[in-house]
């Protein structure tokens, strides 16, 4: 929530007849916790998508003493690609203890000098976005390569993902990768981080992949976050040890063997509300790069590169010189349902050098649609027009409900030009959520709505304190519903509801 919006939400406070002294002396009795919690919610951001929690969806802990074929494939092959020296060989890979154990010898087999192990869950387990996270132990020494990573189930690469890959020379570095493009036209981004040992140790190597970006962690901690072209369709798991290849060389007679890569565990969680696809227009078509894959659009619009607000793109538009009221834009739909709330919003920029101009405007729309794609509703955000700052991202949003017949939620980036002036727009970050409804604001139960005594017993709870006043029944502290407590976001909900603002912004 931005400080303009906790400041009308005190106006309208004050506007309840509520004295400012007075809440301001009863928040200071709620405790230092909860008014931090308050006073900083203005900082608070849901992530990309909006609301939600990550919900496991599969977990695999290496039970009992063989893999589990509902999720797993064992390669028997010697790998064709990267120069590798190994045959990948089902009995290299093991399960005992709860670990699954990847060994790697010098045994020659299949004409390969060396014998390593490779799985991964191809037709098996398949994810479009989400937490990915294996705790493990890895191989070290000269031309040891474990790696944890995910590949596209199209079976079409790039793209991949790499969210540990490590050199056995260099056992206390990790490196995290995004590539993109074609075969022939291949790019990618690597970081490489610093840490402990990880072949003595277990330690979590973890990603969490998300519409517009891929944020890569070692034990917690962030190392990383890339934004160039995002994978937007379903991925497979992969684990294995390759040995030598062009980029960790081959073993020498410094190299060990045998090696292992032991796994702990292996774990996906997914967002609990959907995600719209390629919300940040990082990913472009490979043969078209003005192209933001998964959205339609029409007209003089495209992805560009000129002027994003984060990563290295956004969604640029202007007027098609044809006369007053044409129109340029894009969009993308989602699944709904009657009765659902929707809210579809967005960051907006006209830059000096290119400002638009007088009589154009551009804005957001919310349409609903049934199962014929036939139009049964549709909101409009406020307008963005000269009369905006310029050089600021500003955000415009809007909010509906989803008649009866609904099937689909589409979000609509437009640009109308009024007059053939020139200028153009920018939209980035842009994002199509399934709104949750909110709890009474009668937190306590006492039957008295929009009473401070509801935000006072709130914060007592959320500090860890008695509802209030003593003796009443409090509500759950997940005032917005997205299954998540003790969150800034629930005071944020509840000051907007307070002054009669929407559940979700």
């Amino acid at each position: 929530m931005t400080m303009p919006i906790m400041q009308d939400m005190e106006h309208d406070i004050m506007q309840r007849n509520i004295n400012s002294r007075s809440m301001q002396r009863r928040l200071a009795r709620v405790g230092g916790r909860a008014l931090a919690a308050l006073l900083g919610v203005a900082g608070v951001a849901a992530s990309a998508s909006g609301q939600g929690q990550w919900n496991v969806v599969w977990t695999e802990q290496f039970p009992g003493s063989a893999l589990s074929s509902t999720s797993w494939n064992v390669l028997d092959i010697a790998w064709p690609h990267n120069g590798e020296a190994q045959y990948y060989h089902p009995s290299a890979v093991t399960v005992s203890n709860g670990l699954m154990t990847i060994t790697s010898t010098n045994t020659p087999r299949g004409g390969r000098p060396y014998t390593s192990g490779r799985l991964d869950t191809d037709g098996k387990q398949e994810f479009l976005y989400g937490k990915f996270e294996m705790r493990g132990r890895l191989p070290r020494t000269q031309g040891m390569w474990p790696a944890f990573w995910l590949l596209p189930a199209s079976d079409v690469w790039p793209p991949e993902i790499d969210i540990m890959e490590l050199l056995g020379h260099q056992p206390t570095r990790t490196y995290a990768s995004n590539h993109w493009g074609t075969v022939q036209t291949h790019q990618y981004q690597t970081t490489s981080w610093d840490g402990p040992d990880f072949s003595t140790t277990f330690n979590v190597f973890a990603c969490e992949w998300w519409p517009d970006r891929v944020d890569f962690f070692v034990n917690g901690t962030l190392i990383a976050t890339h934004r160039n072209q995002i994978p937007q369709d379903d991925m497979y798991v992969i684990l294995n040890t390759a040995v030598g290849g062009f980029w960790p060389g081959y073993p020498d007679t410094s190299t060990v063997f045998p090696q292992r890569f032991q796994v702990d565990y292996v774990r996906v969680s997914q967002w609990s509300e959907p995600l719209l696809r390629n919300s940040g227009f990082e990913a472009s078509d490979p043969q078209d790069g003005a192209n933001p894959v998964k959205w339609t659009r029409w007209g003089n619009s495209s992805r560009n590169t000129q002027l994003a607000r984060q990563g290295p793109a956004a969604f640029k538009m202007f007027g098609n010189f044809n006369g007053p009221g044409n129109t340029t834009g894009g969009w993308q739909d989602m699944n709904a349902q009657a009765g659902e709330r929707w809210t579809a919003g967005g960051m907006v920029q006209s830059p000096n050098w290119d400002r638009i101009g007088v009589g154009n405007s551009s804005r957001i729309r919310l349409e609903f649609r049934g199962a014929s794609n036939q139009l049964l509703a549709s909101h409009e955000s406020p307008q963005f027009t000269r009369s905006d700052a310029v050089d600021t991202w500003l955000e415009r949003t809007v909010t509906g409900v989803a008649p009866a017949g609904t099937t689909t939620a589409r979000i609509v980036l437009t640009h109308t030009q009024g007059n053939n002036a020139g200028g153009a727009v920018w939209w980035d970050d842009v994002r199509l959520v399934r709104a949750v409804a909110c709890d009474s604001i009668d937190f306590n139960n006492d039957d008295s709505l929009f009473d401070p005594l509801d935000i006072e017993a709130f914060l007592s709870v959320y500090s860890e304190g008695p509802c209030l006043p003593v003796g009443a029944t409090c509500n759950d502290l997940d005032f917005n519903n997205d299954g998540a407590v003790f969150d800034p976001l629930d005071i944020d909900a509840l000051l907007r509801v307070y002054s009669e603002g929407p559940c979700v912004q």
